[in-house]
């Protein structure tokens, strides 16, 4: 039977005489094109490429292969692209990020793809690389997770850093002064859950662990300005996220004698499943982002 899949693939290598460039526009990766390129060769038994220093170039048979099939090719793959369905993406991201960070790349996406939709799944971060790695989602969008993945096709692509601060209200005893390590650890501090990434971010940045604190509470962001602007202690918080609510709550970052490590954030894909939507998704955020090729 004929693999008109390895025919097409074969004319979108010969006419872009580039395998990086051709794996692009098939959406594989370009071990995969090369994979397919043997496995035609090995069934027509004759030489189809010959590898230069500026890529890859057609042998003589290549080349009267490419002129018998181009056109016919062509034909399918047009007739094709009538039939096929817009697909959907299934985004994984927490709904702070979403709100404050994201909504603009998912504006402009929706600008340019009015017949697909963005599938929102809020999920854990070691959930939502499970679901990565399983198919359920296509991309993630979150701070870097520091669990790692065995998993050698779940590429992390950087997109910046974000700040840690601690934050309190203006009535805040120790407001003004240099805030030792030794403050913080004696007052009550209000931070995400002990396994986000802002938490273990600031135990790593301190070399300290979760028991040197005398009273740690847990809530969300929103909550925790909404504790601070009434209450003692102090709140960790993504700055980035928050900067609205500490002008509206009348609240200030604290100045400290240690420093918590700025936290980067980014993107997680699937090295080996990618699609035209996807694609289209991923160079609106890197645009966004400043990371435009």
């Amino acid at each position: 039977m004929v693999n008109l899949e390895l025919y097409k693939i074969f004319v979108t290598v010969a006419k872009e005489e580039n395998i990086t460039k051709a794996s692009e526009k098939l959406n594989l990766t370009q071990p995969a094109v090369t994979k397919h390129m043997k496995n035609l060769e090995s069934i027509l038994e004759t030489k189809l490429f010959i590898r230069n220093n500026h890529g890859i170039k057609l042998t003589k048979q290549g080349v009267e292969l490419y002129q018998d099939i181009k056109d016919s090719v062509d034909v399918l793959v047009n007739e094709e692209n009538k039939y096929l369905q817009t697909k959907d993406i299934n985004l994984g991201i927490h709904s702070t990020i979403l709100n404050k960070i994201f909504s603009d790349c998912m504006s402009e996406y929706y600008i340019q793809n009015t017949n697909s939709k963005i599938n929102v799944i809020n999920q854990d971060n070691e959930q939502m690389l499970l679901e990565l790695k399983n198919g359920e989602l296509d991309i993630i969008f979150s701070k870097k997770i520091y669990t790692k993945t065995n998993d050698k096709n779940i590429k992390f692509i950087k997109l910046g850093e974000w700040n840690e601060v601690l934050i309190a209200n203006q009535n805040y005893k120790l407001k003004d002064k240099q805030m030792t390590l030794e403050d913080i650890k004696n007052t009550t501090i209000y931070m995400p859950k002990r396994t986000s990434e802002t938490s273990h971010n600031f135990f790593k940045s301190l070399n300290c662990k979760y028991e040197d604190f005398k009273d740690i509470k847990h809530a969300t962001y929103k909550t925790i300005t909404e504790i601070i602007k009434n209450n003692d202690g102090v709140g960790l918080v993504t700055k980035e996220f928050v900067e609205e609510e500490i002008k509206k709550h009348n609240l200030c970052i604290l100045n400290t004698q240690f420093h918590i490590k700025p936290i980067e954030f980014g993107i997680y894909i699937h090295r080996e499943r990618k699609f035209k939507e996807l694609n289209t998704f991923i160079q609106i955020i890197e645009k966004h982002f400043g990371l435009e090729k």
